[in-house]
């Protein structure tokens, strides 16, 4: 057998022959080759592993110093985002306690004014010397007057459910402890209670404060020179500029400003002079007499003659739609007479 492979093994004790045969070489051979070719792609896939690992490392450093700079540019934004909001609340409550102190100015001027007329006997002067039953027929006052009346000036709640902590006029400040006029009452109500427009009107401005003074304050313009103020609210429902009719949600009471416990502060103002919203508040069509009885500083008599002129021209006009109706719809039978009578 020519192509056996014979292996000899020499030992003391003498020695031991091997025969291999072909087939037994070629699997030794194989498996020879095998573990060089395993070998070689184990020595590969190691260097192409370091060499990736290595690429990782680069790029995982890159990418963490990006991620540094890209953290360190978000805290240099986070700490300008705070200055301009800080700036903007500095600006934010600089113009508030302007605005306030100018409206301080202007309610303690019209309330020194109101207090030297009557001294001066002024505020008594032509038809205000005679009775109201003189001056005002109150019971002649037809429902459509009245209706319209309790619609474009300030008459009612503000707010359903409330306890008056504070009256209207002067008083001790409940935080500061000095002696002020107070301009409006103080309707004691939870944080969140709903707050409606009192007659119809036009948001004059709103002012987010909720640190000083009235905090969160806003002013509604109504018809021949009434306005409300609502101070402390948590929180607005209308923009500056937006028409509310009565009864529109408005905001809700809060906390806000210089405050001693959740409650709304309600002024009710006639050309610029704070009057007693108690009064306001107990006008209804119930109590409609009310208000001409117990406040003299408007002139109730001229205003419900423009009134009722308002609603006299109102009701002409209404009048005068119907009979042109009217007049059309008769024409048109009219002439479907005509035809029909011509047709036969």
């Amino acid at each position: 057998m020519p192509h056996n492979i014979r292996i000899a093994v020499s030992h003391a004790n003498g020695s031991r022959h091997f025969v291999l045969s072909p087939w037994l070489k070629k699997v030794l051979l194989s498996l020879l080759a095998t573990l060089i070719v395993g070998i070689f792609a184990s020595i590969a896939t190691i260097y192409y592993l370091n060499h990736r690992s290595t690429t990782a490392e680069v790029t995982l450093k890159n990418m963490t110093e990006k991620s540094s700079a890209l953290v360190g540019q978000l805290e240099d934004l986070k700490q300008k985002r705070q200055q301009l909001e800080q700036l903007i609340n500095n600006k934010e409550e600089e113009y508030a306690q302007i605005i306030e102190h100018k409206d301080s100015q202007l309610s303690y001027l019209t309330q020194r004014v109101s207090t030297v007329e009557e001294v001066l006997g002024l505020e008594n002067e032509g038809d205000e010397t005679l009775p109201l039953a003189a001056r005002l027929d109150v019971a002649a006052i037809n429902s459509a007057v009245r209706a319209t009346m309790l619609q474009l000036i300030p008459s009612g709640k503000p707010i359903e459910s409330y306890r008056r902590s504070s009256g209207y006029g002067s008083r001790k400040h409940p935080v500061t402890g000095n002696k002020k006029f107070h301009l409006g009452l103080d309707l004691t109500a939870d944080i969140g209670t709903p707050v409606y427009a009192p007659a119809d009107g036009v948001v004059e401005y709103k002012r987010p404060s909720r640190k000083k003074g009235y905090g969160n304050m806003l002013k509604i313009d109504h018809a021949f020179g009434f306005m409300t103020l609502y101070a402390h609210l948590d929180k607005f429902n209308v923009e500056t500029r937006q028409f509310v009719k009565k009864g529109d949600l408005i905001g809700w009471s809060g906390n806000t400003g210089l405050s001693t416990g959740p409650h709304l502060h309600y002024e009710v103002r006639f050309l610029g002079r704070a009057l007693n919203p108690k009064r306001f508040i107990a006008w209804t069509p119930d109590n409609f007499e009310s208000l001409f009885e117990e406040e003299d500083k408007v002139n109730w008599a001229s205003l419900v003659k423009i009134i009722e002129n308002m609603v006299s021209t109102q009701v002409q006009l209404a009048s005068d739609a119907v009979a042109q109706s009217g007049t059309v719809t008769a024409k048109s039978l009219d002439d479907s007479a005509v035809t029909i009578a011509a047709a036969e």
